[in-house]
């Protein structure tokens, strides 16, 4: 109990010292403010009001569905609803409150009756607008629309009401702090207006509640203290994220000698492959296909078989001695996989609680390794945003149309790679994504060849062995993975053959055995990221 007593009573004395100085800090702050002329202040009032409903107007009237990238079926979902056309009619009504609230902040500086009925409207319209912005934005929030939540990925879900929760909470706090201004009687005289008796001392009491000055001083700070601790827990991660702070990306912690899988090579005769006559023009077709590319799946089957019988399984661990990590790895740290978010394409093709987070979970099985409860997903621009030495080892990229990147953007994948020591684990989904990725890999590294990966490579070796390289699986743009080096590294890992479609629940209608070495392949790769890595920055 007297451990218990010190304890408690070291978190009062921390809480009281607290609150104390959030107290004159709040009330330097507010004394400052008091000094600036009434009808000043409450121009300022009602500025960041306008600024607020011009952003719901963009951000109902298309804004908001643009900034998430949402796919196109489920855009066309939102406008056969009628919420594209409902979130346009509102737009109207936010620029209303904004020509309002700009109308308040002139009338603001004379002090009339009339102004203060136009602040009234203002506020009035304010209110109503960005209420029904609010709950908007809540229809056609993913987890209210979609019945199946595996559309979207948690990270995205959490991330969307997370932002809506802040932002409604913000504009919430500013407009009843508006409010509770109109109703004193102080600036009800100043714009020659007599007190009304329905609200003679509203505002009086509701001020005189909040000041700590009046009543139970230590039970208000407590409160006020509480409220802000619950605010700072409920949105501490997402104010991180939006003012650029990236959670470290750590490698396990342990060891665990890597023991190679022991194979035996068994050759096998391959057939001429088979031709499969589809008709071009059948409507089910989403895509015009060359004849010569089309395969039957056991085609692919037999190229994508290792010509090897595995004998062992790998043992579980990473490097070193003990149990699976790195021995300078963060203690509790979990293997996360991260996809890169773009403009241009379909980003996010199957992944987020799919094929991604199904290797991952094969990741945990064969290797014994923690796993990330979920996968994630980064803009481009969040890289550099990540702790040095605590960057992804690796980021995945996938899609089926084009990437379109900035300079900027490819100023920090070159970063990133190059610099920081990641890689980019890139996965062709079929369509035009090929000559994309290659365009992509020009800009962010002119001068440095798309080449192929020879069977020897490392990459090849552990902690499974292809003896001939990479499976070609559906090989939508060749038979051979291909990469980027730089120091003798490979900086990009380019799979033709859309490994990621064997990552899903049904495998794409490939075979067990075809799922078994997309798995292997894609464990090879994330090791491969995870060994290179870890002897740049902690090796040495």
């Amino acid at each position: 109990m007297k451990y218990v007593e010190i304890v408690l009573n070291a978190i009062e004395r921390f809480h009281h010292r607290l609150s104390r100085a959030a107290l004159r800090v709040v009330e330097a702050v507010w004394f400052k403010f008091l000094r600036v002329p009434l009808s000043l202040r409450l121009a300022i009032g009602f500025f960041p009001l306008a600024i607020l409903a011009v952003w719901c107007a963009h951000l109902v009237s298309g804004g908001y569905v643009a900034q998430c990238e949402f796919d196109e079926s489920f855009v066309r979902y939102l406008e056969r609803a009628g919420h594209l056309e409902a979130g346009s009619r509102l737009a109207l009504a936010c620029i209303g409150a904004a020509v309002l609230s700009v109308l308040a902040m002139l009338a603001a500086l004379l002090k009339r009756a009339f102004s203060f009925r136009v602040m009234q409207a203002a506020w009035a319209a304010f209110a109503v607008a960005s209420s029904l912005s609010v709950l908007w934005l809540m229809q056609i929030g993913p987890i209210l629309v979609s019945a199946d939540h595996k559309a979207f990925s948690s990270g995205m879900r959490n991330e969307l009401w997370t932002g809506i929760l802040f932002w409604s909470f913000i504009v919430i706090l500013w407009t009843l702090a508006l409010l509770l201004a109109l109703l004193q009687r102080s600036l009800r005289r100043a714009y020659c207006l007599n007190s009304e008796p329905i609200t003679r001392d509203a505002g009086e009491k509701a001020l005189d509640a909040m000041k700590t000055t009046v009543g139970d001083r230590r039970w208000k700070s407590s409160i006020y203290y509480a409220l802000t601790a619950f605010f700072f827990i409920l949105f501490g991660p997402y104010l991180a994220f939006m003012w650029g702070w990236e959670e470290p990306y750590g490698l396990p912690q342990g060891g665990g000698q890597q023991v190679f899988e022991q194979v035996k090579v068994k050759k096998i005769k391959k057939k001429k492959p088979k031709k499969l006559t589809v008709n071009p023009w059948s409507p089910y077709i989403l895509e015009r296909m060359d004849i010569d590319d089309v395969v039957t799946l056991k085609e692919l089957e037999e190229e994508t078989r290792d010509t090897y019988a595995a004998q062992n399984s790998v043992n579980k661990g990473g490097r070193g001695k003990g149990t699976g990590g790195w021995p300078s790895g963060m203690e509790g740290a979990a293997i996360r996989f991260i996809r890169l978010k773009y403009r241009g394409g379909d980003w996010d093709q199957d992944m987020g609680k799919g094929a991604d987070y199904n290797l991952l979970v094969k990741f945990n099985e064969w290797t014994g390794m923690k796993i990330a409860k979920d996968t994630e997903f980064r803009e481009i621009e969040r890289l550099k945003f990540f702790p040095k030495k605590k960057s992804p080892p690796f980021v995945f990229m996938t899609g089926m149309r084009g990437i379109s990147i900035s300079d900027r953007e490819a100023r920090v994948l070159r970063e990133y790679c190059l610099n920081e020591g990641g890689m980019l684990f890139i996965d062709n989904g079929g369509g035009h994504f090929d000559s994309a990725v290659k365009s992509m890999l020009r800009k962010v590294f002119p001068g440095k060849p798309l080449v192929d990966i020879p069977n020897d490579d490392p990459i090849y070796q552990r902690p499974y062995v292809f003896p001939d390289g990479a499976p070609p699986f559906w090989h939508h743009a060749g038979y051979r993975a291909k990469g980027v080096r730089d120091e003798g590294r490979w900086v990009v890992f380019y799979h033709p053959g859309d490994i990621n479609d064997a990552w899903r629940d049904d495998h794409s209608g490939a075979s067990a055995e075809v799922a078994d070495q997309a798995y292997k392949l894609g464990i090879n790769v994330m090791f491969y990221a995870f060994n290179q890595y870890y002897r740049r920055h902690y090796e040495q």
